[in-house]
């Protein structure tokens, strides 16, 4: 079945909480399900201050600080605004589709992120908000996890479950470094390299849903 490459994330929204997952403050991994057929969004925020994230048919803002990417808002698909501060954008978002979109404090971007699933692996998202193309490998450099992603692009992979660290290459030269993460089978990961004074910073996270009324 094709879905979003949420899909996995949404394997857990669709569990029943027990008390011990209450406990553990990943609460709203397991709010209420999206409706079939929802639409998802979130804003990564390079601007330098917290913002605040209005959808429309939304009644709350969402808060997204600085250099930071919010959890995925859901909604339904059609014709929808979205307002970072006082900068809008339209968006078509079509039914289970999920979309980033990036604000740099003056414009918004979208990047529409792609599909896949596999509740036995791991997905790894790799962002290039760089200058040049930028591949995500393993931190020597021996194996591409995601090739060749063009300035202002996109792209996954499929792994298996493993506890490892990435980096950012151009070419043979190693860029930057990301943390190291448990890539749980069934999690979905987003990695990030961004081009901030003349360096790249990574910003990488497992992903998550704002349950945002």
């Amino acid at each position: 079945m094709k879905t979003t490459f949420l899909g996995s994330l949404l394997s857990l929204v669709l569990l029943v909480p027990s008390p011990a997952h209450a406990a553990d403050g990943n609460g709203g991994l397991y709010a209420s399900p999206p409706p079939p057929g929802s639409a998802f969004v979130r804003v990564l925020n390079l601007a330098g201050a917290p913002v605040d994230v209005h959808l429309k048919g939304k009644s709350k803002a969402q808060k997204v600080s600085g250099g930071h990417l919010g959890g995925y808002l859901y909604i339904t698909p059609g014709s929808q605004q979205l307002t970072v501060d006082k900068t809008s954008l339209d968006l078509g978002l079509k039914s289970d589709s999920a979309t980033t979109v990036i604000y740099d404090g003056k414009a918004l971007k979208p990047i529409v992120d792609t599909y896949s699933m596999d509740p036995t692996k791991a997905l790894v998202a790799f962002y290039n908000l760089t200058e040049k193309p930028l591949a995500l490998k393993t931190l020597d450099g021996k194996h591409a996890i995601v090739d060749n992603i063009a300035q202002n692009q996109m792209g996954t992979r499929l792994v298996n479950e493993i506890k490892i660290g990435f980096a950012a290459y151009s070419g043979e030269q190693n860029v930057a470094k990301f943390d190291e993460q448990f890539l749980k089978k069934g999690g979905s990961y987003s990695y990030v390299a961004i081009a901030q004074g003349g360096q790249v910073r990574t910003l990488s996270l497992a992903n998550s849903f704002d349950s945002l009324q």
